[in-house]
């Protein structure tokens, strides 16, 4: 009898083995893609994650709506002249980059220009966040 339950506990580890197995195979383009992304030298800018949220099914998700949301949550600052620049906190976590350029004004003046980009590990961070929130929001 136990023999007959012993070989009965094995063909259900194997069945268990070989779906997991194909759910592997099914997700390895998937998990390629995010470790692209997420290794990527390129950056993004904030309306285009917004963009990339409204693909992936995060309703009412404009640039100006995921800005307000980043200086509201603690990723932006909200005040001041570094407004809408990332916290130093958002910084070492290596979400946000800061792109520098200088335009030459009609008077002569150059002017620094400062603009916030999301890395690759921030557009994971910030794709995966709002997902589970629309999956916890799905399941209340």
């Amino acid at each position: 009898r136990s023999l007959i339950y012993a070989n009965r506990q094995l063909d259900a580890a194997k069945v268990q083995l070989a779906e997991a197995n194909a759910l592997l195979e099914a997700a390895k383009p998937k998990v390629i893609f995010a470790d692209a992304v997420a290794a990527s030298k390129s950056s993004i800018l904030v309306g285009e994650l917004a963009k990339i949220l409204r693909q992936n099914g995060v309703r009412d998700m404009g640039q100006k709506r995921l800005f307000g949301w980043l200086r509201d949550n603690g990723y932006l600052m909200k005040t001041g002249s570094s407004y809408n620049m990332p916290t130093q906190k958002s910084m070492e976590r290596g979400l946000f980059e800061i792109k520098e350029s200088t335009k030459t004004e009609p008077n002569g003046s150059i002017r620094i220009m400062r603009t916030t980009k999301v890395t690759g590990k921030g557009q994971m961070y910030f794709v995966n966040l709002f997902l589970n929130k629309a999956s916890d929001n799905a399941t209340a």
